[in-house]
């Protein structure tokens, strides 16, 4: 009997230790891949925030700029012509503009130049008007 017992024992550690190594082993695997994910994601954002200015043509700032003017059109040539609001604010973010007040102000003072030309300009020439501006 004694026998028994301690072989049903050896064999329980055995599986318990077999059982703790494949846990260890696919936990260090998950830690791995999440390692390997934030690093990609923070080479993304240094790539992406690491220019000083947005210029063109491969910053990805520059193309998400864009495409929020092209996607935003009517609300910011609204708020252009009021002089200010929260999608100008978020373009002045987009576009490393400091002053996003007077991003407002300017676009209202250039509110022709910038919509109100026919056929409209694109969303890429907005962009670069805008970005010309200093501020």
């Amino acid at each position: 009997m004694y026998q028994k017992v301690r072989s049903t024992l050896a064999l329980s550690l055995t599986v318990v230790l077999a059982s703790g190594c494949t846990a260890l082993s696919s936990t260090t695997r998950q830690a791995g891949s999440a390692t390997v994910a934030i690093s990609h994601g923070v080479t993304y954002v240094s790539k992406a925030t690491g220019n000083a200015s947005i210029t063109r043509p491969n910053v990805p700032r520059y193309a998400d700029a864009t495409a929020f003017v092209r996607s935003q059109r009517a609300l910011l040539r609204r708020q252009a012509a009021a002089g200010g609001g929260e999608d100008i604010r978020a373009l002045a973010i987009l576009l490393n503009k400091t002053g996003n007040d007077e991003l407002g102000r300017w676009m209202q003072m250039h509110y022709a130049s910038l919509f109100g030309q026919t056929p409209s300009l694109s969303a890429q020439a907005v962009v670069d008007r805008i970005d010309m501006h200093e501020g």
